[in-house]
């Protein structure tokens, strides 16, 4: 991934942590949390529907040698799923239009489509605490972006700003 791509995972993984993070939408299932860009496979050991971002949460439903079979819940429009229709917080990308529909909303002229994608990833990415992503991401984004100029402060911005 180029240093640009991983700035801008970064910053969002941050700014999501701040934010109170996405867990409590489905706080009852077990939910584990991808710590890299992550396929998402329609099968285990099938072809990819997308890619999960660092941090987003997924429902874990069972596992199978060395993928785990999970749900990710969101909200459609133009390939991507989001955290919320009127959060730019971008849960995956590449969405393929896999996924059980629910209701519709348009926000700002673009319809978004609440969706549970239900997939398989690595297992070997996936972490059980969330804010192991965000002290890393933190940590990186000190590095890479403060070394050059100072850093804003994590809450001047709202979640879709950044």
């Amino acid at each position: 991934m180029s240093g640009t791509k991983w700035m801008i995972v970064c910053v969002i993984s941050i700014v999501i942590g701040m934010h109170g993070g996405l867990s409590a939408l489905h706080a009852a299932a077990v939910q584990r949390y991808p710590k890299a860009i992550t396929p998402l496979l329609d099968a285990a050991g099938g072809k990819s529907v997308g890619s999960v971002e660092p941090g987003t949460p997924l429902d874990v439903l069972g596992q199978s040698g060395t993928t785990t079979h999970v749900t990710l819940h969101g909200w459609s429009a133009n390939g991507y799923v989001y955290a919320a229709p009127d959060r730019r917080i971008i849960l995956m990308r590449g969405f393929s239009g896999h996924g059980a529909p629910g209701v519709t909303r348009t926000v700002e002229g673009i319809a978004y489509q609440a969706v549970t994608v239900d997939g398989w990833v690595a297992t070997g990415v996936l972490v059980d605490d969330v804010q192991t992503i965000w002290k890393s991401a933190s940590s990186l984004l000190s590095q890479k972006c403060g070394s050059c100029h100072p850093l804003p402060a994590p809450d001047s911005l709202t979640a879709s700003q950044w």
